[in-house]
């Protein structure tokens, strides 16, 4: 699915000097405030410098997408093999790599919402036969719910399905989403085990299940409105299939029991590792309306390092935590037609080509802990004041 630029729409007003950095933890309620007053000059000065990507980086790959998907789910899946048949330190090890490379294989999810199938032939179809269908998430789950996380209308608000307003919600509801996140395996099991039957024989159910139980959200008040069509189905029957024949060949001893046990480590694990990943991608700031592009950039992060070695060293590090380009969140909010392997540079490009106080400065964090720092001290006191404030609203 192609995805295409949006030419940002501003408030007039004076334009800010600076823009404050996270890299410096010095994130405030001002940039909210700066985003406000933005000058349309300022917004096309940031659609000018994206003048300075040379057209080609536009496109995607086929070698390099084929080739990474290839590598992640070999590795993924030959660890996986191997951890079943492991036992005591070897098997978690192994089971480590499995998880990261699978992990890695997963997060191409991503890219196939944004890839026009052309560009790529066969690589939905692929990933799904390779890493969709086995994981029980296949590529309906993202696809045509991803965008409504991009559009301007819904970015931020019930329709999107992955945002939460953390920053202005208690802790425990950062906890608790992320606590969510380890149950994965069983909510995958549960949606392809029962309830993807139940669909299939119950017209009203089936509704209700393509509309609530068919979309990969942190947003519980989403409500999937892309079409349930015959791929979608498709995908559906077989995750299903591949669920019941190994539910059925563990429990009749035709496949080690540990062949389960694993798949749902890894897929525990992985999920917990994406929630962490994902609280650090916004600032989850925003609680009513549409924001214009700036203002959804300014909501966004970007985790570049620095140069050097060690800089390096830690990039690679952490590309294990938010693979395929999910790093450069911010850029990709700008830019979603970029490809995934082409992000890097193009944030390198970008931050030579615009001045001291674009928008664009704001977002970048040389590391994921100054994120979620500022998320949670912004959650225990803005959290605490709208409990208040609600509390008060209902005693009136």
């Amino acid at each position: 699915m192609g995805t295409t630029t949006e030419s940002p729409t501003e408030t007039d007003g004076a334009p800010p000097t600076t823009f404050p950095s996270l890299t410096r933890g010095n994130v405030r309620a001002t940039i909210w405030r700066v985003a406000s007053v933005q000058a349309p000059a300022r917004a096309r000065a940031l659609d000018d410098a994206i003048h300075a990507i040379p057209s080609a980086w536009f496109r995607p790959s086929p070698t390099i997408y084929w080739i990474d998907l290839a590598a992640s789910a070999g590795i993924g899946w030959s660890a996986f093999a191997l951890a079943v048949a492991a036992r005591g330190w070897s098997r978690l090890a192994l089971l480590a790599v499995a998880t990261a490379a699978l992990y890695r294989a997963v997060l191409f999810i991503h890219e196939i919402t944004h890839l026009n199938g052309r560009d790529v032939p066969l690589f939905k179809a692929a990933w799904n036969a390779v890493v969709g269908v086995p994981l029980l998430i296949p590529s309906f789950l993202y696809e045509g719910v991803h965008t409504d996380h991009h559009r301007q209308r819904s970015y931020g608000t019930a329709g999107d399905p992955e945002y939460v307003p953390y920053g202005r919600r208690r802790p425990a509801v950062i906890l608790a989403s992320a606590a969510v996140s380890l149950l994965a395996p069983i909510m995958l099991a549960v949606r392809f085990g029962v309830l993807a039957p139940v669909a299939w024989v119950v017209p009203a159910a089936a509704r209700a299940i393509h509309a609530r139980a068919s979309a990969l959200v942190i947003n519980p008040r989403y409500v999937r409105q892309a079409p349930f069509d015959r791929s979608a189905r498709l995908e559906e029957g077989a995750t299903c299939l591949v669920f019941w024949i190994v539910a059925v060949s563990a429990w009749s001893g035709r496949l080690p029991a540990a062949v389960a046990g694993t798949w749902a480590v890894a897929m525990s694990a992985a999920s917990f590792v994406n929630a962490v990943r994902t609280l650090a991608a916004h600032r989850y700031d925003h609680d009513a309306g549409a924001l214009t592009m700036v203002e959804q950039l300014l909501d966004s992060c970007t985790i570049a390092p620095g140069g050097g070695v060690r800089a390096a060293v830690v990039g690679a590090i952490r590309a294990l935590v938010a693979p395929v380009g999910l790093r450069y969140h911010a850029l990709h909010h700008w830019i979603p037609s970029l490809p995934y392997h082409n992000l890097g540079r193009a944030h390198r490009c970008l931050v030579r080509a615009i001045g001291r106080d674009a928008p664009y400065r704001a977002t970048i964090s040389t590391a994921f802990t100054p994120v979620l720092r500022d998320l949670i001290r912004r959650s225990r006191t803005r959290g605490h004041v709208a409990i208040r404030s609600r509390t008060n609203a209902d005693t009136v």
